[in-house]
């Protein structure tokens, strides 16, 4: 970029009435790093980019920090830090300080961290008997307060269960009082580990402000032999690693490629997709280990509270509802994604083989040599392709239907995949139907359960929240969240409002007969 234009930009955003001070500071760092030469990528990846074939998510061309980062929080608590001068904590207050202190020096994409911490199964053994629960809840929710004025971004995202605790009911109470859009929450359940009325809390905190996100634990935790969180936008990766980086494959431009018959597509477009794919993810993650020194001195690294060997990347696609409805039509095949049967069957064949012509490539630097594989679930500028795997906004059918057609999907994506259920406000009416939802989802091998009411203030966008009053706020002047700009876009580009909001109407149809 000519040292003029970037002049200008950096003026332009200086001038930004919507921007706080803070926020101005990270645009002028994110448009130095953009302004960067671009990767030196062979020329077909070079083409793919351009072609909008392939998308780098806005990160660097010379990334200097992992995307994603997951630090073992269970050890910082066991040894303390040297780095930070912080003895391992005692109580709970000294706990609670302890992260508070630690989540300031956590990087990621953001320059937040991305993952708080799986909070029940960290704080649940400083809770002493004496305690009671107002003052719990009052530790819980000055806690919870520091996070969203310090960590003013909905891409932090703390983990819950799947046990029952003291802690864990206190955070769902003061999540639900509070009504912040940070931290991101996700609760992982399990079916005869979770009692059945915290599961029932779970779903009163959703129906009260669209949180938590339910995560499948046996499902998610068999692909991470037990030790994984679930970060930012339903990402799944293991504790004490993370990802060094997310590209994603658009599934839409990708049609241009083949013949249009799907056999064509199979064969070949699916093999030299992923081929551009992984060669360009190759070029960042070795640059970031062999080249930025990330893993040699930070201190997350030398105290082992994060390991090489427990990375890998993200391999993302979208836009797959538009490739099969271009296949669909170009070989006359009346049905549409989402609606239909046979056009369901022709995406679990699409998903399948991109998910094993991945894993038939050997990535340096990645847990076992992989890459993960990963649903993603868009971004605020997306105007074209549909999330991730998901059905385009205004044509989803019920949830029940929603579940039967998609629930399929979801185990080919160990990275993560969700798809949105919007809820008409009558479900207040009938939690019990809600809870029901969700168990005969996982029934049917859902690995994450993601429901939006449509009334609420709290707005789910893709995987991060943001309240509507937020978003009002922020046309009128500057907001604190680093996020609302992003679900501001996304109102008026992708129509996330428009969402189809549906009553439940078959919650007493027995989960046996969900297939």
């Amino acid at each position: 970029m000519p040292l003029r234009s970037l002049h200008q930009q950096a003026l332009g955003l200086i001038q930004n009435p919507n921007l706080t001070p803070k926020q101005k500071e990270l645009a002028l760092y994110q448009t130095l790093e953009a302004s960067l030469p671009t990767c030196a990528y062979p020329a077909a990846v070079s083409a793919a980019v351009e072609q909008g074939l392939l998308h780098e998510m806005f990160e660097s061309a010379a990334p200097f920090k992992p995307r994603y980062l997951l630090p073992d929080y269970q050890k910082a608590f066991a040894q303390g830090s040297d780095y930070l001068e912080l003895a391992p904590p005692q109580d709970l207050d000294e706990a609670i300080q302890f992260l508070i202190i630690l989540y300031q020096n956590v990087p990621s994409v953001t320059t937040f961290p991305v993952f708080l911490g799986h909070l029940d199964q960290l704080l649940e053994p400083f809770v002493c008997e004496q305690l009671s629960d107002p003052q719990l809840d009052r530790k819980i929710r000055l806690f919870w307060q520091m996070i969203d004025r310090t960590v003013p971004d909905s891409f932090a995202h703390a983990n819950l269960g799947p046990k029952d605790s003291r802690v864990g009911r206190a955070i769902l109470r003061v999540d639900a009082a509070l009504g912040q859009s940070v931290p991101n929450l996700t609760f992982r359940y399990e079916a005869g580990v979770t009692p059945d009325d915290l599961l029932a809390q779970v779903g009163q905190n959703i129906i009260d402000c669209n949180k938590p996100h339910i995560a499948n634990h046996p499902a998610i935790a068999a692909d991470f032999d037990g030790d994984y969180a679930q970060v930012s936008c339903y990402n799944s990766l293991h504790v004490g690693g993370g990802a060094h980086t997310m590209m994603r494959l658009n599934l839409r431009v990708s049609f241009a490629r083949c013949d249009g018959s799907v056999d064509d597509y199979i064969r070949r477009v699916v093999p030299e997709c992923t081929a551009l794919m992984v060669q360009a993810m190759r070029h960042r993650i070795d640059f970031l280990v062999e080249q930025s020194g990330f893993f040699l001195g930070n201190f997350l690294a030398t105290e082992g509270l994060i390991d090489l060997n427990r990375f890998s990347a993200m391999f993302g696609i979208y836009g797959l509802a538009e490739l099969v409805n271009q296949l669909m039509k170009a070989g006359g095949m009346p049905g549409r994604y989402g609606q239909d049967p046979q056009a369901m069957e022709l995406a679990e064949r699409i998903v399948s083989a991109y998910r094993d012509a991945m894993r038939g490539h050997q990535v340096a630097h990645c847990h076992n040599g992989r890459l993960v594989f990963h649903s993603q679930s868009g971004i605020s500028s997306d105007t074209e392709e549909t999330a991730g795997t998901r059905i385009p906004i205004g044509e989803e059918p019920d949830a029940v239907s929603y579940i039967r057609y998609c629930a399929h999907l979801h185990r080919y994506f160990d990275a993560g995949i969700s798809d949105i259920f919007a809820l008409e406000p009558t479900i207040r009416q009938n939690p019990q139907a809600l809870t029901r939802l969700i168990k005969g989802g996982f029934a049917l091998g859902l690995r994450c359960f993601t429901a939006n009411v449509s009334d609420n203030d709290l707005v789910r966008v893709t995987g991060y929240l943001v309240k509507r009053s937020d978003i009002e706020k922020f046309r009128v002047g500057a907001e604190r969240h680093q996020s609302t700009l992003l679900g501001a876009e996304a109102v008026d580009v992708a129509g996330i409002l428009n969402r189809r909001a549906r009553v439940i109407s078959h919650e007493t149809v027995p989960l046996t007969t969900w297939s």
